[in-house]
């Protein structure tokens, strides 16, 4: 019956899917007339804060470099809504700009052109009102987070640019990619930014949502 095969599929969500669509995927973002610059491929277009699915019945959430662009308080209501929608077991993928890779990048970049690409890394590139990074994430901060909201079996990994994260199983390309130069990215694509990708499962474990959420947010003040 193909409705029940249809009712058997996992749900998976790819969310803020940009250019990059994910087949197996339901892929949601924006409709074009939000964006300015990259050209969206999407099955549903929709506010990412306004979507709703059921209590327990998504198997997989990702979104790649998404997250830091909610406010605090609008980021830690995402997660927990994201974790009632996961079924028990279920897995979420979250990639932003890594702050402390960023930070020590800036720490010792030698011209103020690389200086002001990782600045725009970190704090978006803000041609749009949606183009606004609000806040910070490096492994440090997802391990803590995730911790407090209810997930479990944490995996992080860092990459400190593209040529590391396409191919994640060579040894030390975190390093031989930034010695590389800007003609190769640019021709072939990519770019020198540390990035962070935070993987979780969602635990048993009962949360008092608001007393998480309150406890995290007061650490900022």
């Amino acid at each position: 019956n193909f409705f029940m095969q249809e009712a058997d599929k996992p749900i998976k969500l790819h969310l803020g899917s940009g250019e990059k669509y994910l087949e197996g995927y339901t892929n949601i973002d924006y409709p074009q007339s939000e964006h300015s610059v990259i050209k969206v491929r999407a099955d549903i277009y929709h506010d990412i804060r306004t979507l709703s699915y059921a209590d327990n019945s998504v198997d997989e959430i990702r979104s790649h470099h998404l997250f830091e662009h909610f406010e605090r308080a609008d980021a830690l209501a995402l997660l927990m809504k994201w974790r009632r929608w996961l079924k028990p077991g279920g897995k979420l993928v979250i990639e932003t700009p890594d702050f402390h890779g960023c930070s020590v990048a800036y720490a010792f970049a030698l011209t103020q052109k690389r200086r002001m690409e990782l600045g725009r890394h970190m704090l978006g590139s803000q041609e749009a009102s949606w183009a606004i990074h609000y806040d910070f994430w490096d492994a440090s901060k997802f391990k803590y987070v995730f911790k407090k909201c209810g997930f479990g079996k944490v995996a992080i990994k860092n990459y400190q640019n593209a040529v590391a994260q396409h191919f994640p199983k060579i040894p030390f390309l975190n390093i031989v990619g930034n010695f590389l130069p800007a003609s190769f990215y640019k021709k072939r694509g990519g770019h020198k930014l540390p990035n962070v990708v935070a993987v979780a499962y969602k635990s048993g474990a009962a949360i008092d949502e608001n007393a998480v959420a309150r406890e995290i947010l007061s650490q900022y003040l």
